[in-house]
């Protein structure tokens, strides 16, 4: 099958864009990212029909990535919080901003975590042109 497009996205703008890292076409995710209800993440891809968690406990990698990533946020909140008081030595201060950082990111930790597995820790799960865009129709 002859693929057209000139123009493929990039595997770095695709993940950003939580689209299916096989087609880069289809989302990953239903809605927004701050809903109320949570996060709804696609069975299979809307596109190509990748089935996105490949076997049972298939994400439980993601929550290292995601601890990972809170992390790496505490560290720089408590150095710019530092920063920001003049070096305060309060506790209270650094547990509040931490639990605040905790709050706000944590559908960015959620999605991302489950995009970084699926882009760069799944080493079998590749791009495939035949999938891309819009010429690719499900058989």
């Amino acid at each position: 099958m002859e693929n057209n497009n000139a123009y493929t996205i990039s595997k770095f703008k695709a993940a950003t864009q939580c689209r299916c890292p096989r087609c880069r076409t289809g989302k990953i995710f239903e809605g927004g990212m701050f809903r109320l209800k949570g996060q709804k993440m696609n069975k299979n891809c809307p596109h190509c029909g990748l089935k996105f968690e490949m076997e049972p406990g298939f994400f439980y990698v993601a929550m290292f990535v995601s601890y990972a990533l809170n992390v790496a946020e505490f560290v720089t909140v408590c150095i710019a919080v530092s920063v920001l008081s003049g070096g305060s030595e309060s506790p209270w201060l650094y547990l509040t901003a931490c639990l605040l950082t905790a709050v706000i990111f944590a559908g960015v930790n959620f999605r991302y975590s489950r995009i970084i597995q699926l882009y760069w820790l799944t080493p079998n799960l590749r791009f495939n042109e035949k999938y891309y865009g819009e010429a690719y129709k499900k058989q």
